[in-house]
């Protein structure tokens, strides 16, 4: 039996056939079978088949006697199926390299569910490339196995047969098939969805869904598109058998309401002359399965105006609003024409800031004595610079330190300190007057370094992914973010750019990074994976993470410090929760289900939630927080009470784990998501080969150790204090006196 049977049903698919077939037969992943079906195909779609299966004993082939239709060769694929799970592949689409091996691997993480929800994407003739916005839904629910049915934004998602992956016994459990006829995959969909009682996510592409030119049936205008109000009619009939509540029912009621106006508004479907029956029909169906909603505490009337109108109007009104609304695009160009010169305007504006800073390097003298700070973009007051920032006094008395803060985290700064805000007009004559900069990621460019001027690049963690130069070869981590250039945002998101666009900001990252004139590194292996990924001309300054001296030189009454600062009970073991950040939208990388690990630990144990700088905790956590179950940890401005407070670290791929290692305390590396991260993020090494402690792949996992002390025994001691020998050269407590004395006051 091999693990996964990939259903193909090829019906005049003779051009694409074989691509179907290559992208399954090439994955790195052999335990597959392929399942075949010739549905009477009027082309060579069967004998290419054919060909395929005399050359690859992974492919059956079998000829239908006669066309079943996409849905009927679906079931018979089904039917002679033996893998443990199913994939339906259709045969004008691929599967993404890697594919399986991934899945494989979410699978076991999840210990085998009875359902996996994978994303995709569009793929169009021309190489045009769309993902779908699923990564968003997918992202939230990735951390643990759930049951899809409580998660209502599942049924937004397009409901096709071919974004999941089925264990077969429980597929053939709900005596479930495809009809004839259109929109097949709609019953299908929402019967598994509404039965799956295991299911979990894999936020990765992994269909890669042709757009064909010509021939795609549900672009083509036929009288086959009123198949779907009996598609729906048996949606409704099984809400009916199952006894589902009235919010879900509420919530596919508005999903069918939204699919009858795609339709409608879809010009190429519904033929001209149809049209007005297919509203008719489209608001009798509607009727047929309204009932009292008054009992949905959240209501969604309708998700767009388009929709509301089709509930309320009659088809003429539906016909212009469509109208109305196809004028959007010439309007947003209107506006355009007046938003564009008054943005090149506001750059006049900007110049003139410039111009000014110009002038003031020309004039004004630079003060040997002032040490500008920063850290992270001017979005807070902690890490190297901090560290450096506070041994100044003790070190270097002659020098004082001024930063560059947002306002609304200025008053993290002790009294009394010099400060500006990163965009202000005031930051120029402070950029003209330092002589020593100092960050843990880049200035903005608007920063001109004077001859004189001695920057220093502390960097803020020793680095597991892939950075700068080297995150090129990352699909992902290319056009997302990188450690010293700062995150693009919208709406609070990190946000992709385009192949133009990144090629820029890697010429961008090296001009600023050509501005450093020392990089500190806390052990060999970061100076050498620096090197590479920032080729810029500085010298390298080993004197390990001055951030580091505080757990270096950490007391017992540090400790207790930091236990008390957090709220930490007294007697009871803090386990520290610090997860990295991931590219995907929407993913607050909080994969632990924290209230259930919460739970089977019982008393006596309690948690400390650390976000990543860019992310947030997500809603849940927040109510954990509130309920007082859980620590924020986010809420100090550094993460050092955090690690002291701590007995236990838990983290995934975060650089906090070569932090904590100083402290010679007991770690857990979370992978559950090891191999997507490490294909789509890239890393520099292969940290389940060689991790600070014990690796736990899923909750079940985890809580085991935990539950045992396991992560504290004698495997988990040896492979800490391998880590310890590689990545803690360099700390010895004295890191920020060394900065100061090699650098401020030797060119002084």
């Amino acid at each position: 039996m091999a693990l996964f049977s990939v259903i193909v049903p090829a019906y005049g698919v003779q051009a694409y056939i074989r691509a179907a077939i290559d992208s399954v037969l090439t994955q790195d992943f052999d335990d597959v079978e392929i399942v075949a079906v010739d549905d009477c195909s009027p082309d060579i779609s069967g004998q290419i088949l054919d060909e395929l299966a005399a050359e690859d004993a992974r492919v059956r082939v079998i000829h239908l006697e006669e066309n079943a239709g996409l849905g009927g060769a679906r079931n018979a694929g089904v039917a002679a199926a033996t893998g443990e799970y199913i994939l339906f592949l259709d045969g004008d689409d691929t599967l993404a390299p890697g594919s399986l091996a991934a899945i494989a691997d979410r699978l076991e993480v999840g210990e085998f569910p009875e359902l996996l929800i994978y994303n995709y994407a569009r793929v169009w003739w021309d190489g045009r490339t769309a993902v779908a916005w699923a990564d968003e839904i997918l992202a939230a629910l990735s951390p643990s196995v759930f049951v899809p049915r409580e998660h209502l934004r599942l049924f937004n998602l397009l409901p096709i047969a071919c974004n999941k992956v089925y264990r077969r016994d429980f597929l053939t459990s709900l005596d479930v098939s495809f009809p004839r006829g259109y929109y097949e995959d709609i019953h299908f969909t929402y019967t598994v969805l509404l039965s799956a009682r295991t299911a979990v996510s894999l936020n990765r592409v992994v269909l890669l869904y042709r757009q064909r030119r010509a021939g795609s049936i549900l672009g083509s205008g036929s009288p086959h598109h009123f198949d779907i109000f009996g598609r729906y009619d048996e949606v409704f009939a099984e809400l009916d058998r199952r006894d589902v509540d009235v919010t879900a029912r509420k919530h596919l009621y508005d999903v069918m309401v939204n699919h009858y106006v795609t339709i409608l508004s879809h010009n190429d479907r519904v033929p001209k002359a149809m049209r007005p029956d297919f509203y008719a029909q489209a608001r009798e169906s509607v009727r047929k399965h309204a009932q009292d909603w008054s009992a949905v505490k959240k209501q969604n009337k309708a998700s767009n105006l388009r929709a509301r109108i089709f509930l309320e109007r009659p088809y003429w009104a539906f016909r212009v609003y469509n109208r109305v609304d196809s004028w959007r695009k010439p309007v947003r160009r209107g506006i355009g024409s007046v938003y564009w010169p008054a943005r090149r305007a506001l750059k006049r504006v900007r110049s003139i800031g410039r111009l000014y800073y110009k002038v003031l390097r020309w004039v004004v003298p630079i003060d040997d004595n002032l040490v500008l700070f920063s850290e992270y973009w001017g979005g807070g007051y902690g890490c190297n610079p901090r560290a450096i920032f506070e041994q100044l006094p003790i070190t270097a008395p002659h020098l004082r330190g001024a930063w560059l803060i947002d306002d609304a985290k200025a008053e993290l700064l002790p009294p009394g300190t010099e400060h500006v805000a990163p965009g202000s007009f005031k930051r120029f004559m402070l950029f003209a007057r330092a002589r020593y900069f100092v960050n843990n990621v880049n200035f903005a460019g608007s920063y001109v370094k004077r001859p004189g001027q001695v920057h220093i690049q502390t960097m803020h963690g020793t680095p597991l992914k892939l950075v700068g130069l080297d995150v090129m070869a990352s699909t992902v981590a290319s056009t997302a973010v990188d450690p010293v250039r700062q995150p693009r945002r919208s709406g609070g998101k990190v946000v992709a750019i385009d192949e133009a666009q990144s090629q820029r900001e890697f010429e961008n990252l090296l001009r600023r990074s050509d501005r450093w004139d020392y990089a500190i590194s806390s052990n060999a292996y970061s100076t050498e994976m620096w090197s590479h990924a920032y080729p810029c001309r500085y010298e390298w300054l080993e004197s390990g993470y001055p951030r580091n001296d505080a757990l270096v030189n950490a007391t017992d009454d540090d400790v207790a410090a930091a236990r008390e600062q957090l709220g930490v009970p007294a007697g009871t073991r803090a386990l520290l929760y610090a997860p990295t950040f991931r590219e995907s939208v929407g993913d607050t990388s909080m994969r632990i289900d924290v209230a259930s690990l919460l739970d089977s630990l019982g008393e006596g144990t309690v948690m400390i939630v650390r976000a990543h700088h860019t992310a947030t905790a997500g809603s849940a956590m927040k109510r954990l927080i509130e309920q007082g179950r859980v620590i924020d940890g986010s809420k100090v401005a550094e993460i050092l009470p955090c690690y002291l407070a701590a007995d236990v670290l838990i983290t995934d791929y975060s650089s906090t784990m070569f932090d904590y290692a100083l402290l010679d305390r007991p770690m857990i590396t979370y992978a559950d998501d090891w191999p997507t991260y490490r294909e789509t993020r890239g890393t520099y090494f292969d940290l389940l080969a060689a991790p600070p402690g014990l690796v736990a792949r899923n909750q079940r996992q985890l809580t085991e150790m935990l539950a045992t002390g396991a992560y504290d025994g004698e495997e988990a001691r040896a492979t800490r204090a391998a880590f310890r020998d590689r990545f803690c050269q360099y700390d010895d407590g004295k890191a920020a006196d060394r900065v100061i004395r090699t650098v401020m006051m030797s060119t002084a």
